[in-house]
C-alpha cells in the first residue's frame, strides 16, 4: 500500500488503522512529511502564488510614489488608516510635523500598533514596545519607490528561503502536536483496558492527524476564523484515535471468541513499534 492510498484510507476507513502498525518507522516518517508537505502547499504556497505573482504591480498600483533623499522623506499622498488598535499616518507636507515620540505616546496610549510618518521621522510603537522614534537624517540612506521596484526579484528569494524554514518549524510542530494526541490516546486505550505501547499510539496519532489537517486547510481559506479552531482540531484526532482504540478491542474480542476463549492474544507484526 502506498503512502497516498494510506493517507486516503485514514480519513476514512479508521479499521485500517490496525494494519499501519505494521508500516516500517522510515515509511510513517515519509508519510508524515508528505501530509505536511501538501497541508504547506494549500495554506502557504497555494494563498502566496495567488498573491506574489502579482507582487511587483501591486508595488506599482498600490503603492504611492515616495522618496527618501538627504534625511527628508517625501509621499505624494496622505496615508491614514484607524481602527480603533492600529494606527497608521503618513503626512510628508513640512508644515505638518509630528510632536517626538515621547510626547505623543499619552496620545495613543489605547492603541496596539501606531506608525507615524512626516518629513523628518518616523515613529513606532507595538505590543511588545513602547513608542519608538528614528529620525531619516540619522539613518543615512536614500531609497524610493524605483529602488523598492527593483528590489522584487530579491524578495522573492527572500521569500522562498523564508518558506523553508516555515515548512521544517510546521513540521516540527506537527510531530511535537502528535505527541500531545499519543499521551491522550494512553488515557484512551487505558481506559479501555486494552494495551498498546507509546510507539504503536503515536504512529496511530500521525494518521489520525490527516483529517484534521485537511479541514484546517479548507477552513484557512475562509474571509473568518473559527475561535479556539485548534481544540476542535486536535479533538478531532482524539475521536479519531478513540474510534480506533475501540474498534481494535472489539476485533480483539471477537477473535476470542472465534477462537473458543483459548487465551490466543492477539498480536502486531512486531517490526519495532513497541
Amino acid at each position: 500500500m502506498n503512502i497516498f492510498q494510506e493517507m486516503s484510507l485514514s480519513v476514512y476507513s479508521f479499521k485500517s488503522y490496525k494494519e499501519f502498525l505494521n508500516n516500517r518507522k522510515s515509511k510513517v516518517f515519509l508519510f508524515a512529511i508528505v501530509v505536511m508537505l501538501i497541508y504547506f502547499v494549500l495554506t502557504i504556497i497555494v494563498p502566496f502564488v495567488r498573491l506574489g505573482s502579482g507582487l511587483g504591480a501591486m508595488i506599482r498600483e498600490d503603492v504611492p510614489d515616495f522618496e527618501l533623499s538627504n534625511g527628508v522623506l517625501w509621499v505624494d499622498e496622505i496615508v491614514q488608516i484607524d481602527d480603533g488598535s492600529n494606527c497608521i499616518w503618513v503626512d510628508t507636507n513640512p508644515d505638518e510635523v509630528f510632536y517626538d515620540a515621547s510626547e505623543m505616546e499619552s496620545y495613543y496610549a489605547g492603541y496596539i500598533n501606531v506608525i507615524l510618518m512626516d518629513s523628518e521621522k518616523i515613529i513606532i510603537k507595538n505590543s511588545s514596545s513602547a513608542m519608538q522614534q528614528y529620525r531619516f537624517d540619522e539613518l543615512g540612506i536614500n531609497f524610493s519607490k524605483d529602488d523598492l521596484e527593483a528590489l522584487v526579484p530579491s524578495m522573492y528569494f527572500i521569500i522562498v528561503v523564508v518558506m523553508i524554514i516555515t515548512y521544517v518549524v510546521m513540521t516540527m510542530l506537527f510531530f511535537f502536536g502528535v505527541l500531545f494526541v499519543a499521551l491522550i490516546g494512553m488515557i484512551v486505550a487505558s481506559s479501555m483496558k486494552y494495551q498498546l505501547t507509546f510507539g504503536q499510539l503515536y504512529l496511530l496519532g500521525i494518521y489520525s492527524r490527516v483529517l484534521p489537517l485537511l479541514i484546517k486547510a479548507c477552513v484557512s481559506w475562509l474571509p473568518f476564523t473559527i475561535p479556539y479552531f485548534w481544540i476542535i482540531n486536535f479533538g478531532i484526532s482524539v475521536v479519531i484515535l478513540g474510534v480506533v482504540i475501540k474498534g481494535m478491542k472489539t476485533d480483539l474480542l471477537q477473535q476470542q471468541m472465534n477462537q473458543g476463549n483459548q487465551g490466543n492474544h492477539y498480536s502486531f507484526d512486531d517490526r519495532t513499534w513497541m
